[in-house]
């Protein structure tokens, strides 16, 4: 009897040890990653319009965008993403001899270049050797064009000023795991981005001009002032992007 009852008392003992053999150990999730990739830049909207009389027409063409990004994960694969992205679109031909502005400068052919800084929620998750990445970024765009060139009316001079506003991505991938820390991802995504410059002129002095009193004849000089003037120049950059990268995980 006794040793019966020490069989019965340590058998709900002996069951759940068991039961915890068999519980799988949570699955450990990479916590930090780094990945890069090349796009394909598709250009949409205002920002490829070639429309004069449209305030907001960029005369972009199809480029190319490149990214570098940092991921933090929490153990359920979501976390905080941190983007660096790279835009390079040229001009249509057009370009070279519009002048959207009435003044004497065309927009050339240097195009357009543009830096995103974003940070927003992701989640990368593995299913087998298989990865889907998906982001939501937002921040901003610094951008250079001639767009944002203005004369100046003190000298007439071609003016260049970078342009900056509120940016934001989407992008969706799938990568595959070649290695424990290495993958490749196949990528679509949308960028855009809303840059806008901004330049004052007050009166700024010219000279003087020579004026005859006709009843007299007398001479006197008169200080010539140019006129305050403040330029407001508004662009939203809009393309599709799709390539592939490389992702590391620590």
């Amino acid at each position: 009897m006794p040793a019966l009852l020490v069989i019965i008392l340590l058998l709900p003992v002996q069951v759940f040890s068991q039961e915890q053999k068999k519980e799988k150990k949570p699955r450990e999730k990479d916590l930090l990653s780094v990945e890069f990739s090349l796009n394909y830049s598709m250009v949409m909207g205002n920002y490829g319009q070639t429309d004069k009389s449209t305030e907001k027409a960029g005369y972009a063409k199809n480029g190319w965008v490149s990214q570098l990004g940092l991921n933090w994960l929490g153990p359920r694969g979501w976390g905080l993403g941190f983007q660096w992205d790279i835009q390079r679109n040229g001009y249509k031909d057009i370009a070279s001899t519009t002048n959207p502005y009435g003044t004497k400068y065309p927009l050339g052919t240097s195009g357009w270049f543009n830096n995103y800084l974003l940070v927003g929620p992701v989640f990368i998750n593995d299913f087998g050797k298989f990865e889907l990445n998906v982001k939501a970024l937002f921040g901003l765009i610094i951008s250079q064009s001639t767009n944002f060139n203005v004369q100046s009316p003190v000298d007439a001079a071609n003016v260049s000023i970078t342009a900056t506003g509120f940016g934001y991505a989407v992008n969706l991938g799938l990568g595959y795991r070649i290695s424990r820390h290495w993958g490749v991802n196949v990528q679509l995504g949308y960028l855009g981005g809303m840059p806008k410059a901004t330049k004052s002129y007050g009166q700024e002095f010219l000279g003087y001009r020579e004026v005859v009193d006709t009843l007299t004849g007398n001479k006197y000089y008169m200080s010539l002032y140019s006129a305050a003037t403040k330029y407001e120049i508004k662009r939203t950059v809009s393309t599709i992007n799709g390539g592939i990268g490389v992702i590391y995980h620590f």
